[in-house]
């Protein structure tokens, strides 16, 4: 298999539960509290490792309480984290996320996130050129993808973007990104534009896949706009399923999965993430995966058993 490097943020998630969400100046009672380690760049190398995987992690904490957890929950995951760097004078980055309900409102800091940035990916050159397929996100400073991703193309390596939270990217750079997958309320922006999902996918044939929640990924395949189906679940928490997605969509495209077959196999993944609560604590494994498949052939078997009688 292929090596994956993923380059991106990693947090510390703070989250509050509670009945109502306090108005300025006012204290209430929350009902649980608990951590989480996230940031999409970790999510996303969680979801990878877990489906077997060889993972990288490339990015920044801070000299904290926060880094020690996180560095011993992720060295439990089986990712790599030799070319993580250590800032002194920042925090690592933390996400506060207040849920209501179904409602939440979160506030990020990206704290040593921000060092993820140019002057870091140069030092590591030489260790991130040794992957074969890269996983990138934009809670990292831009500027830094901007460096990387030219060079990454120079070599002929796989680029995945997932590019959230959205941003305008400049069209030199989505030029070089092998897979850009923004979901179907992303893309607009990415691209500065209006035009629908079917002129955009029409532009750019088995590079751009679009996120469509429930309804499933659609792409072009420079004949016709393809739709692969998500899985039929009934969701208990769709936080991470993103970032699942992407994982096993990387996993898939290492192993040599033609582009449909990567996608399918990240439609499953997700799928099967929603069905628990928490995003890294949902990301299912590779077995989960392979039972799942082979549950779905022995019905396909039975099914065409009885049609033939």
């Amino acid at each position: 298999m292929k090596k994956i490097a993923v380059i991106g943020s990693i947090n510390m998630d703070y989250f509050i539960e509670s009945d109502i969400l306090p108005e300025i100046g006012e204290t209430v009672l929350g009902k649980d509290f608990f951590l989480s380690i996230g940031g999409k760049g970790a999510n996303q190398a969680v979801a990878a490792a877990r489906l077997g995987g060889e993972v990288s992690l490339f990015g920044s904490l801070g000299n904290d309480e926060n880094c020690e957890i996180i560095v011993k929950k992720l060295k439990n995951e089986n990712i790599n984290l030799a070319n993580l760097q250590f800032i002194d004078d920042q925090p690592t980055g933390a996400a506060f996320i207040e849920l209501c309900n179904s409602d939440n409102r979160i506030l990020v800091v990206p704290g040593s996130n921000e060092s993820t940035n140019d002057a870091y990916v140069e030092r590591m050159l030489s260790a991130i050129l040794q992957h074969d397929v890269f996983m990138f996100q934009l809670e990292t400073p831009v500027e830094m993808l901007e460096y990387l991703i030219p060079i990454l193309y120079e070599h002929r390596k796989t680029i995945i973007l997932n590019p959230a939270p959205a941003q305008a990217l400049p069209q030199e750079l989505i030029e070089k990104i092998t897979y850009l997958t923004p979901n179907q309320y992303e893309y607009q922006t990415i691209f500065s534009t209006e035009d629908s999902m079917e002129m955009l996918l029409g532009r750019y044939p088995n590079k751009l896949i679009i996120t469509c929640g429930a309804e499933g990924v659609r792409f072009f395949d420079g004949k016709e706009i393809v739709l692969v189906p998500s899985m039929k679940v009934t969701p208990v928490d769709t936080t991470g399923a993103g970032d699942t997605f992407s994982g096993a969509f990387a996993v898939a495209v290492a192993e040599g999965k033609s582009l449909i077959e990567s996608i399918r196999f990240g439609t499953i993944a997700a799928g099967l993430s929603v069905t628990k609560k928490g995003a890294q604590t949902g990301m299912p494994y590779r077995s989960d995966v392979t039972h799942f498949e082979k549950k779905k052939e022995h019905v396909h078997e039975s099914e065409g058993h009885t049609q033939t009688n």
